[in-house]
Parts: structure tokens; C-alpha cells; sequence
């Protein structure tokens, strides 16, 4: 019953990081199309947006890759870098 429990709260875990994972990529995807909007009307700060945008989704993608790799290694009983140096 308590495994029960502890899968219930990592799949919730999971959830959420999802969402947020989702609202993030979301946002750095509209602050890169703002700021080339800004950035083609010549007003000031859209090298700004447009830059932060592309890093900032660069950033999370690279997370994002990463975690999903760890995800299906382990779906497919792959054993994790960490599990193996350990």
C-alpha cells in the first residue's frame, strides 16, 4: 500500500514538472517571436528579447532532452550514467 502511495506522488511529480516544463519552453518560445517582432520594428531591447529567448529555450530544451532520455532508459531498464559509475 505504501509503494502505492510513493508511485501516486511521483507520477504527481511528474505532472507538474511536465507542466512546468511546458509553460517555460511556452514562454522562451513567445519572448523569441516578441522579440523578433520588436527587433524587425527597430524598437529598443528586441536584440535583448530576442537573445534571452533563444538562451533561455535553449536552456530548458537541453533539461528537458535530458530528462526525457532518463525517463525512457529507465522505462526500458537501461541502467542511468549515475547507477553505473555508482
Amino acid at each position: 500500500m505504501l509503494s502505492v502511495t510513493i508511485y501516486k506522488q511521483y507520477t504527481m511529480t511528474q505532472e507538474k514538472l511536465n507542466k512546468l516544463m511546458n509553460s517555460l519552453l511556452l514562454i522562451s518560445t513567445m519572448a523569441i517571436l516578441v522579440g523578433a517582432l520588436i527587433k524587425l520594428q527597430h524598437y529598443p531591447y528586441g536584440n535583448l528579447i530576442f537573445w534571452l529567448g533563444i538562451w533561455t529555450n535553449f536552456v530548458f530544451s537541453s533539461y528537458e532532452i535530458n530528462r526525457l532520455k532518463k525517463i525512457i532508459a529507465k522505462s526500458n531498464g537501461i541502467p542511468s550514467q549515475e547507477e553505473v559509475s555508482s
